[in-house]
Formats: structure tokens, sequence, C-alpha cells
């Protein structure tokens, strides 16, 4: 029997985006078994987007709860076995359901993860690839020989992906993820608590790597798209986000010593960069926060912040200005 792919779409105030995104679903060498359009409260003509493909697409339109709510209503309608997930500005290639059919076939994995290149868009109706593989690209020297996955192979797969490197650099975004539904069934979905936060996505896969073996395919056969309203283009703000994800992480996930120790010790790695972007940023309060666990050592310029950012507001936010930190 085929492998049934359901392919869910969380979209908000996104007509255009959206009527490419589902345009590279149908365009599929193999076909999705369903399409599921969740459209979040929008308040544009999004609803005539999907009733240009008529019975291809399944249109729900629900409350505006955020798209983690969104996607997960999204999953409780869907009738496949296997769950793709799709943001409302990215693109597939045409192999990618193929892909994934052949590796959950010949594998039995239970989540799939793809490979990506990103477009960046100039603003003006044109631009150009910020990168070709995002596997090779960004990934920390040595990091795919630790994981123990070849990226000379179609796919890599593994048994479980190792959770410290996966903190330390995580590959994914959520339109190249795939996976079986009941896993995400009994994982709870995403965690509607994430709702605003960039770093959702890394929130569930982190969840879901401690239960799953997983197959990577690293043919780049999503376009993930980048424009001015991308949240992950705000690099302060996804800093602190993957810090504030890894707390989270320590205090819900009911991890066991050994991941609890390799979150505490990404922790503390990562705070130097979120305490210096929440000052950046003028967030005080999460600074405080942060300093609080930080208890590596303290560069002269960090010390500096902290006593800026404990003055009252406008006479700290003066001297910020004058002093350039």
């Amino acid at each position: 029997m085929s492998l049934r792919i359901s392919v869910i779409i969380p979209t908000y105030n996104s007509v255009e985006r959206l009527r490419r995104t589902i345009r590279s679903v149908l365009d599929q060498g193999y076909a999705a078994h369903e399409i599921i359009v969740v459209d979040d409260g929008s308040t544009d003509d999004t609803a005539s987007v999907a009733e240009l493909f008529g019975d291809a697409v399944r249109y729900v339109r629900t409350a505006n709860g955020g798209q983690q709510r969104a996607r997960n209503h999204g999953v409780e309608l869907a009738t496949g076995e296997w769950i793709a997930l799709l943001d409302h500005d990215d693109l597939w290639e045409p192999g990618y359901l193929a892909e994934i059919e052949a590796l959950v076939t010949a594998s039995g994995v239970d989540v799939a993860m793809s490979n990506s290149r990103t477009w960046q868009e100039d603003g003006s109706g044109g631009g150009g690839w910020k990168d070709e593989n995002r596997f090779l690209t960004f990934a920390p020297p040595g990091y795919w020989q630790r994981v123990g996955a070849s990226p000379a192979d179609r796919w890599s797969i593994l048994d479980r992906y190792d959770y410290a490197s996966y903190l330390a650099w995580h590959p994914q975004q959520t339109s190249m993820f795939s996976i079986r539904r009941d896993l995400y069934l009994a994982l709870g979905g995403f965690d509607e608590r994430m709702r605003g936060m960039g770093s959702e996505n890394f929130e569930f896969e982190i969840r879901a790597l401690r239960a799953a073996r997983v197959g990577l395919i690293w043919a780049p056969l999503v376009r993930m798209i980048r424009h001015d309203s991308n949240a992950s283009l705000d690099g302060y703000r996804m800093t602190m986000d993957l810090a504030d994800t890894l707390l989270f992480a320590r205090e819900n996930h009911g991890l066991d010593a050994t991941e609890q120790a390799i979150v505490d010790s990404e922790l503390e790695r990562r705070l130097p960069l979120a305490i210096s972007s929440s000052f950046t940023l003028g967030r005080y309060d999460r600074m405080r926060a942060y300093l609080t666990l930080y208890r590596g050592p303290r560069t002269a310029k960090m010390r500096v912040k902290t006593a800026v950012a404990a003055l009252p507001r406008p006479l700290g936010d003066g001297i910020k200005r004058l002093l350039r930190v």
C-alpha cells in the first residue's frame, strides 16, 4: 500500500505566498494524500486562494490562536499515516514527497528530515540563493561525523539523533520536517505555550528526537524563502528564544540526569549571547534573569551592560546610546 502523506499548511494573511506554496505541493511527482490549509483567523482574502484549487485542498478556518494551534488542528483532522509540515511561504521541490515515501518504505523511520536551500528575496521581486545546501553549509566542523551520518549517502538512518549535537546546532526548520501521525499525537503536537517564539519548531523537534528513529534526506528538496517578515531574520530575538526554549525543556520535558546535564551545558554556552541580545533589544528584565543563571566569566563589556541595565530606564538608555554598547 502506498504511504498516505497528509500535508498541513497553517496560514495567516499571506495570499500570494500561500498560492505558490500550495502549487508546489500539487506539482509533486508523488501525490499527497490530502492537503489541509488551516487559516488562523486571516483578515485578508485567504479563503479565495484555497478555493482556486477546488477539491484538491481542504480549507479550514479557525479563530486566531497561533500557528502551533493551527498545525495541531490540521493534524487532528488528517487521515494519512504521515504528516508533512509546510509553512505558507516555503516551497517543495517536485521530488520531495516521493523521497519521503521511498525513505519511509525502505527504512521504517519515525521522522524524516530533508536538506534544504534558502532563497533570499531582495524586496523588489527578485533575490538570490543565500545557500544551496543547508546541511553542509552551516554544520559546525565534524558535526555529521559526531552524529553518525554521511553526506555521501542518499539517506542517513539514525536510531537516535545525538541529543547534545542537536541542541548545539539543529539543521531543521518546520517545512523540512515530516513525522508519523501517531507519534505526533503521542507527543502532544506543537506546544501552544511557544506562541510568538521563533524557536517553536526547535522545541517540538527536541521532544520528538528523544523518541524517534530519524532519516536524513541529503538532497536539498525544500526551498526556504527568506523575506522581511520572517521572524527568523531577527537574530537578537532568536538568540533569546533559543535560550528560553532550553529553559523550557529543562522544566517541562521530563529529562533524565544525562539529558539535564546536556541542556545545562548548552544553556551556559548560549547565555552570553542571550544576555547581549536582550540588552540590545532593551529587554532588561530578561537580561537580569539570564544573568542569574549564567555561571561563566563576566567580561568587562558584560559588566558595563549589567550596570547600565540596572539604572532607571531613561538614564540607562541614554548611557547606552552614549557608550554605544
